[in-house]
């Protein structure tokens, strides 16, 4: 080989290698640049087929009044998946997704695997609360994205009021590609079955729970970067949302978090239709260490929406009124979505 071919090779050699560092840099800026979605979704009693004998599910099997079988497993699985899909302001999946009533984690690694959803592979988190009712709440993370640093159960029962036993709140330490670190917490507060009044300690001690542990964090770092979502069974206004959780569109102190859908409940849009009116129970909260940062995932309070399109709606064509196309009501199956709507939000 002559020493010009050998020098031109050589030359060539250094021009890929550099082209192909090139490329890659490009590529990785281009993903951590990539606005992400941030969804949450009540999807009203997600469980399986099959009977566990440590937890009260018999309302849904195939011999129940409600016939839970198989087909409408995975006609609810779709419908899920389909929401799911529809939560994104463009093309693609949502990188994090918050779940509310779910059985347990492998209905969640089910709608993964035959849905849609498995064109992205997303990491599986899952309660496994004392709820009197056998459902959890759970969490998908987009493992292209973000990694997993550590997953704990918030217990949000308190034994003094009274005897019931209520979803564990999950909360999980995620880094991001682009080095962010974000505190993740999915929550399902108690009930209001037995009275507003009656049942709002119990979701006030839940709130306190979540308050003293975002405390913690910002004692740490003022600039945490906290993310709050789930079906909270209050409204943004009510005193566990705006005074425990200390969570607003306006607020006062760095401590403090903002609350976009506390704009969107004054504006009468919802989540959920209960006596002819529409309210926000689903909410995603964000720190104000997401609000005009100058570095990582920023949030702009416009970009908190809720999931409100034609095919998750009922609507009587005689009085025009609408309301969520759920599953159940009753014994009746309506081969609906849900009883709530979905919400999401989108980090620049």
């Amino acid at each position: 080989m002559s020493q010009n071919i050998f020098n031109y090779l050589c030359s060539m050699r250094k021009f890929i290698s550099s082209t192909f560092l090139l490329l890659s840099i490009t590529a990785s800026f281009a993903q951590t640049k990539a606005p992400i979605t941030v969804a949450l979704y009540n999807c009203e009693n997600f469980f399986d087929t099959k009977d566990d004998p440590n937890k009260k599910d018999d309302e849904f099997l195939p011999e129940s009044p409600l016939k839970w079988d198989e087909t409408r497993f995975m006609n609810k699985l779709t419908k899920i998946a389909q929401v799911l899909d529809s939560t994104v302001a463009g093309p693609g999946l949502p990188n994090l997704v918050g779940l509310v009533e779910v059985e347990n984690k492998e209905v969640l690694e089910e709608l993964i695997s035959k849905s849609q959803l498995k064109e992205k592979s997303y990491g599986v988190l899952c309660t496994d609360s004392p709820d009197e009712r056998s459902i959890d709440v759970g969490l998908l993370y987009d493992k292209s994205v973000f990694s997993l640093v550590e997953f704990k159960e918030l217990n949000a029962t308190n034994p003094s009021l009274g005897d019931y036993k209520t979803r564990n709140v999950l909360f999980a330490t995620l880094k991001a590609t682009n080095g962010d670190v974000i505190y993740v917490f999915v929550n399902h507060w108690p009930s209001r079955r037995s009275g507003e009044t009656e049942s709002e300690p119990r979701r006030i001690y839940a709130a306190e729970q979540v308050r003293a542990k975002i405390n913690e964090l910002q004692k740490k770092d003022a600039k945490a970067k906290v993310i709050v979502m789930g079906d909270f069974n209050d409204h943004p206004t009510d005193k566990s949302i705006l005074n425990t959780l200390k969570a607003s569109d306006k607020p006062k102190d760095k401590s403090e978090l903002y609350n976009a859908y506390q704009t969107l409940d004054a504006a009468k849009q919802g989540t959920h239709y209960y006596d002819k009116e529409w309210r926000v129970l689903d909410q995603i909260i964000v720190s104000q260490g997401f609000i005009g940062a100058k570095k990582g995932y920023k949030f702009n309070p416009k970009n908190a929406f809720i999931l409100k399109k034609d095919f998750v709606l009922f609507k009587n064509n005689k009085t025009g009124e609408e309301r969520p196309n759920r599953t159940y009501s009753g014994e009746k199956y309506y081969n609906g979505y849900s009883d709530h709507l979905s919400v999401y939000i989108t980090l620049d």
